[in-house]
């Protein structure tokens, strides 16, 4: 090609290229100079209801809190009425009951205690007169008779908004007070709690406001709590125009916005309140930061479209020499396009060559499907679906079998089930394999309706014994989730074998044979959950047992060799789709679990060895996982910690939030996504499974295990425990000491 025709190659590029990109520009800058000023006033308002969001979760899980606090200390059986007149001796034993929750407190700065019958209120550290109390705080629109007296009445929760106090009580000139009954049942409380709340705590609430003069509220039933206010409009100026989300009002002669979000509870509801004016000058600034590199931008593109012209130029150019016939450079330069053209016929001509070989390997493509489908090789439905279509199988039906058949003299090769008779049916897809080893065809079979497989089944044996010698046929149940496939084989396997006792007059069904699985599978998958828990905490001592309890339970248990195969088939996929993502290798896990081995089994040993192989390759990926992580994230720091300090009963996850200076929202779903469960179940397992330890192996009282691993009192720990095991400590103990009564026999025995 001469100097003209590569000259003319690389201006018609650049132009071009120069003209696409140019217009793509524009336009880009064109649309977003609209939306951003359409937008950004509505971004920004969504920021504030973000922000009150953010307040609104905060605030509610305080208040959450509080009222957990009074529910556990009305509940506490340890904190009952008295009248101090009488039994003086007894407000000291309530001090050092409150001294608990008042330390793990992390919002109101004052916990108080009234009982009822009772003209005495109580603290951690002092005990007076309710009277007395009531003139100490001396509230700024409240006497203190009246307070003291709304004390002694009040049956709901109660709140007071902010209001300055003159006491030495409260290190704050302002309050919020929060009167709660004892215990979930107003009817039945035994007194009430009185928390006092300093103002500046809320307006460390506020305190992340947007750049600018905003003014925040928080308000319950129409009144305001409290508030910080920057700008000089008052709340009740804007109160008549609050709606749910964003409204417009005008004061004074300007523009305001009210931005309100309701609370999830307790008539809660939070607003801002932002100058208009404000608002406008931010989306000028934010639109000019947009189109201010737009100068930057046009002079980047030119180049790019330079640079991009050559790159191009450059193959196009070896392409059509390497396209061109032996003609002359001229008509070569003339004709470059028509040159790639007549190219690319003919690579599409070697394409379908290469496609017509393909086709020819389409039945031992479809030979690999069947074996993937039943081994349970696909992650998901439509994984599975996608494979079949590449091999020429519509499996997106509503059900699905599997079909065993003898081979004879007549059958030694699957039949194809798309020629006469089968395709005279409607409505189904399947191919078929030949099992060496069990000397027997087997055929996956899709359908719409569950009546189609049944007569396909009929079929393939009628066609079997019409081609010459006997042919035994069984067929598993129906089904329709594909990750059944692993057990439909076991179905399919369980009724061929039972060919010596039913005979073969007609198609074996797995539905008139006797499966003893349905009551057992459920207390198996109890001991499943036991297993999952134990790889969970990566310990080998606690899955070794695990798997021992698992092992003998099967072997102390009636049933037959196809009952504890669907057993193991239920165990390892359960744990294999749990910790997926634990395994270094699926592919080791896979070759681990084959349904094939796994139906030829026969003995509990057997199939003991392959789960051992699965965990220990599930808790050996765990480890390498955690050896990648360098240096450790904040995760396993806190892990490490919950560890240690399991058995501290003033452990919270706020605390260890706030410790590790996290936002308890994003240390929870940090630490489920990494562990697989919430961080105070976490801290449960280890506590129940430390309690196990010592239920078995002491003698202790259930209420020293409560607190040993970490509970004040014996009914949390009891129902915690139960929870979790299924029962309760005193069941459990019971049942290791029958386990180890039975064992003795036999060890003297042997």
């Amino acid at each position: 090609m001469n100097k003209t025709g590569r000259t003319s190659v690389f201006i018609r590029y650049a132009l071009s290229y120069t003209a696409v990109v140019l217009t793509l520009f524009f336009s880009i800058a064109g649309y977003l100079y609209v939306q951003t000023s359409r937008h950004s006033r509505e971004r920004l308002i969504e920021s504030q209801i973000n922000r009150l969001s953010r307040i609104a979760s905060q605030h509610e899980s305080y208040l959450s809190e509080m009222l957990t606090t009074a529910e556990e200390i009305g509940l506490n059986p340890h904190i009952e009425a008295f009248r101090y007149d009488e039994e003086p001796w007894k407000a000291y034993d309530l001090q050092l009951q409150l001294i608990p929750y008042t330390s793990t407190n992390t919002f109101c700065d004052q916990i108080y205690l009234h009982l009822n019958g009772d003209d005495r209120i109580y603290s951690s550290s002092s005990s007076m007169t309710l009277p007395m109390f009531a003139r100490m705080v001396s509230y700024e629109h409240m006497t203190a008779e009246a307070f003291a007296d709304l004390i002694r009445s009040t049956s709901r929760l109660t709140v007071l908004p902010s209001q300055r106090i003159s006491s030495s009580l409260l290190d704050a000139s302002s309050a919020v007070t929060f009167l709660i009954p004892l215990g979930a049942n107003p009817g039945t409380s035994k007194g009430l709690m009185l928390f006092l709340i300093k103002d500046s705590v809320y307006q460390s609430l506020f305190s992340d406001a947007i750049e600018g003069n905003v003014n925040t509220y928080i308000i319950r039933d129409g009144e305001v709590l409290s508030c910080s206010e920057d700008l000089p409009v008052a709340w009740e100026q804007a109160a008549p125009h609050q709606v749910e989300g964003a409204q417009t009002f005008r004061w004074q002669g300007e523009d305001w916005t009210l931005v309100s979000q309701k609370g999830r509870s307790w008539g809660l509801a939070y607003a801002a309140v932002l100058r208009n004016a404000d608002l406008d000058a931010a989306v000028g600034r934010e639109i000019f930061s947009t189109l201010a590199v737009l100068p930057v931008f046009v002079v980047l593109c030119l180049a790019l479209a330079l640079w991009m012209a050559r790159r191009h130029a450059r193959p196009i150019r070896a392409l059509t020499g390497l396209l061109s016939s032996a003609s002359g450079e001229d008509d070569a330069a003339r004709d470059e396009i028509q040159r790639i053209s007549t190219g690319i016929r003919q690579l599409t001509n070697r394409n379908m060559e290469l496609a017509t070989r393909l086709e020819r390997a389409l039945p031992m493509q479809r030979h690999a499907f069947v074996f993937q489908f039943i081994k349970g090789r696909f992650v998901t439905r439509e994984e599975a679906v996608a494979a079949g279509s590449a091999v020429g199988l519509d499996i997106s039906r509503s059900c699905y079998a599997i079909i065993l058949c003898s081979s004879g003299d007549g059958c030694d090769h699957p039949f194809d089930l798309t020629q006469p008779p089968f395709a005279g049916l409607a409505g189904y897809s399947g191919a078929g394999v030949e099992l060496v080893a069990l000397k027997a065809q087997l055929y996956l079979v899709f359908a719409d309706v569950s009546e189609t497989l049944a007569r396909l089944a009929a079929l393939v044996r009628c066609e079997g014994e019409s081609a010459g010698g006997r042919c035994v046929t069984a067929i598993s149940a129906v089904h329709t989730d594909f990750e059944e496939a692993p057990a439909a084989y076991l179905e399919a396997a369980a009724a061929y074998d039972n060919r010596f006792v039913m005979g073969n007059e007609q198609v074996l069904s797995y539905q008139d044979i006797s499966a003893d699985v349905a009551d057992i599978l459920p207390q198996a998958q109890k001991l499943t959950t036991s297993i999952s828990q134990a790889l969970a905490l990566s310990s080998r001592e606690l899955l070794n047992a695990r798997i021992e309890e698992l092992l003998h339970y099967l072997k102390n248990t009636n049933m037959s060799p196809f009952a504890f195969r669907m057993i193991y088939n239920s165990v390892i996929n359960s744990l294999m789709r749990t910790h997926a993502l634990s395994m270094v290798n699926t592919e080791n896990a896979r070759d681990i679990y084959d349904i094939f081995s796994l139906s030829s089994c026969q003995s509990i040993d057997d199939l003991d060895d392959m789960l051992r192989k699965l965990c220990d390759l599930l808790l050996s990926g765990a480890e390498v996982s955690e050896e990648k992580i360098a240096p450790e994230d904040e995760i396993d720091l806190v892990t490490r910690y919950m560890e240690e300090h399991f058995n501290d009963p003033e452990i919270s996850m706020a605390a260890i939030a706030d410790s590790f200076e996290l936002s308890t929202t994003r240390f929870s779903l940090s630490f489920k996504e990494k562990k697989g469960m919430p961080p105070l179940e976490y801290l449960t397992l280890l506590r129940v499974e430390h309690a196990k330890e010592l239920l078995a192996k002491t003698d202790l009282p259930i209420r020293d295990v409560s607190g040993q691993v970490g509970y004040y009192d014996s009914g949390s720990f009891i129902r915690r425990f139960k929870q979790v095991t299924g029962e309760t400590p005193l069941q459990y103990r019971r049942a290791r000491e029958a386990e180890r009564k039975q064992a003795a026999p036999e060890e003297v025995t042997e």
